[in-house]
C-alpha cells in the first residue's frame, strides 16, 4: 500500500506528485493515476490523499484498487491530522480482506471506522465538534467502479467529452435551496447566505449524518477519465473548465489542472489535491 500524508507544518511549500504507473485494471483496460498536491495560499496544508498499490496484481486481485482524497476543516483545529488520519485509517480498513463483504459493504465499514478514529482523535484532544474532514473515496474491481463521499470534496467522471460530477455536496446550502421550492426564501437569498457553504456532514461527528455513495456500480470504459478532487480545486475551476480540460489533453496530468487553477491567483486559495485516474489500453 502507498500512503502519502499531507505536508508538517515545519516543511517548506513545496508539491507532491505521484508519476503515472502502467497498472493493469483488468485485461481489457489499465488504470493510470496521476496525482498533485498545493498548498495554495494557506500556511499549512490540510489536504490528505492515499492510493493502494496499483502495481500489486495479487492485492488488486483480491481487493481492487483504491484511491482516498480527504480535506480537513479549513479553520478548525488540527485539520492537518485529521484528513492524515482519515486517508491513512480508510485505506487500512478498506483493504483487510473481507471475501465474505461486498464492496459496498466494504467501503461503508471503512467510512464507520474512519469516522471514529477521527471522532477519538478529537476527543483526546479535547476538541469535540472541533476537528473534522471530508472524504472521498473511490474502489475500481473488474473494471467496475464504486464511491462514497462524505462533506464537499468532488468525484468526477469524463466519457466522451462529458463531464459528470457523481457526488453532491453536504452543505447548508442544500437545505435552503428546499426553502426556495417551498416558497419561503427566493433564490438570490439563497445563493448569497452567508452560511450557505456550510458542511452539514463531515467526518469527526458522534455519527455520520449524511453519506453519499453510488447506488450500483460504475462499469468503466476505455478512454474515461475519473477525478477526485478538493474543493480548493472545484472552487476555483468551473466544470465547465474542467471538462474542457479534459477534452484538450492528451495523456492526463494532475499537474497540469492544478496549475490551470493557480495560474488564477486567487488572493485565498484554498489548498488543492487532485488525484487522477485514466482508463487506458492494457497492455498485452
Amino acid at each position: 500500500m502507498l500512503f502519502f500524508r499531507s505536508k508538517k507544518k515545519s516543511e517548506p511549500n513545496t508539491t507532491k506528485k505521484l508519476e503515472p504507473s502502467n497498472s493493469k485494471g483488468s485485461n481489457s483496460i489499465r488504470i493510470i493515476p496521476s496525482t498533485y498536491q498545493h498548498i495554495g495560499a494557506r500556511k499549512q496544508q490540510e489536504d490528505a490523499f492515499a492510493l493502494s498499490d496499483f502495481d500489486d496484481s495479487k492485492l488488486i486481485e483480491e481487493s481492487g484498487m483504491l484511491a482516498v482524497v480527504a480535506d480537513g476543516m479549513g479553520g478548525l483545529a488540527c485539520g492537518e491530522d485529521a484528513s492524515r488520519v482519515a486517508v491513512m485509517v480508510f485505506l487500512r480498513e478498506y483493504m483487510l480482506k473481507e471475501p465474505e463483504k461486498t464492496v459496498p459493504e466494504r467501503l461503508k465499514q471503512a467510512l464507520v471506522s474512519t469516522n471514529t478514529a477521527v471522532f477519538d482523535l478529537a476527543y483526546q484532544n479535547g476538541m469535540e465538534l472541533d476537528l473534522g474532514t471530508t472524504l472521498i473515496a473511490v474502489s475500481i474491481c473488474d473494471q467496475f467502479m464504486h464511491w462514497v463521499s462524505v462533506g464537499d470534496s468532488r468525484i468526477y467522471h469524463f466519457r466522451k467529452d462529458i463531464l459528470t460530477r457523481l457526488t453532491i455536496e453536504h452543505i447548508y446550502r442544500n437545505k435552503l435551496m428546499e426553502d426556495v421550492h417551498k416558497g419561503l426564501l427566493s433564490f438570490e437569498e439563497a445563493e448569497n447566505h452567508p452560511e450557505g457553504a456550510y458542511l452539514t456532514s463531515y467526518l469527526g461527528l458522534p455519527s455520520l449524518l449524511e453519506i453519499d455513495k453510488s447506488s450500483e456500480p460504475l462499469p468503466l470504459e476505455e478512454g474515461d477519465r475519473v477525478l477526485l478532487c478538493s474543493d480548493g480545486l472545484s472552487n476555483t475551476l468551473s466544470e465547465k473548465e474542467i471538462e474542457n480540460y479534459f477534452r484538450e489533453i492528451g495523456e492526463i496530468n494532475a499537474e497540469e489542472l492544478v496549475r490551470l487553477a493557480l495560474d488564477k491567483q486567487m488572493k485565498y486559495q484554498d489548498n488543492i489535491t487532485a488525484v487522477m485516474l485514466s482508463c487506458d489500453t492494457a497492455v498485452k
